[in-house]
């Protein structure tokens, strides 16, 4: 049985740690909470993961019915969150103070709360490409221990972002506030470019599908 999944959860496990990439996130995470306690840093990462966790589980088992139910396909739904990608990206390369304001007291002050959710949790690690790729594996032919396989992949790669995000103080420490600032913004110019890539591959798919079905 093990021996069955196994190929499943590998391509699962690979797939997933490409498309999450829990490297790419750590700076990320640490600019984001570079004036954060380690407990809280830790509490928002733990968080971050969560939500991941349950928004990859309803897309996983649900997703592909809910998109067909409201009439929409796989590939306008990558573009769509390929847009949200890029005005984060815009705004961390052009004003990487910006994605931190929340976090400083005054009006804004309780929406600190809201990191682990956004951006960390969407669009960072359950982004479209991590939510198209668990609706892709746990497709309707898909059976359902070969879902729980790729659900256990998903877990396990969360686990390995939450580890590596517990250790972005120190990066942050490392590199001083013109270092993460300046690898914000390069981190900004990469993820305009990654969701650009998603708006045009979901336009282009989505318009051969038309060019097909007709």
């Amino acid at each position: 049985m093990i021996a069955e999944l196994l190929p499943t959860f590998v391509a699962s496990f690979v797939t997933l740690f490409i498309v999450i990439d829990p490297i790419l996130v750590t700076p990320i995470f640490a600019s984001l909470t570079k004036d954060e306690l380690p407990r809280e840093r830790l509490r928002i990462a733990l968080m971050a993961a969560f939500y991941s966790i349950l928004i990859l589980v309803f897309f996983g088992f649900a997703g592909n019915a809910l998109l067909h139910h409201l009439g929409v396909s796989l590939d306008a739904f990558r573009a769509a969150m390929g847009i949200i990608l890029f005005i984060m990206g815009f705004r961390m390369f052009f004003d990487p103070d910006s994605e931190t304001q929340a976090k400083t007291p005054g009006p804004k002050a309780s929406a600190r709360d809201n990191i682990a959710f956004f951006p960390l949790s969407i669009p960072m690690l359950a982004g479209p490409g991590a939510i198209a790729t668990i609706m892709l594996v746990m497709g309707p032919d898909t059976a359902m221990i070969e879902k729980g396989a790729a659900m256990v992949a998903v877990v396990i790669v969360l686990g390995i972002a939450v580890l590596m995000m517990s250790f972005a103080s120190r990066i942050g420490d490392a590199l001083g506030r013109t270092g993460m600032n300046a690898i914000t913004r390069l981190l900004g110019m990469l993820l305009m470019a990654l969701s650009t890539q998603y708006v045009f591959d979901g336009i282009r798919v989505g318009i051969l599908e038309q060019i097909s079905a007709a």
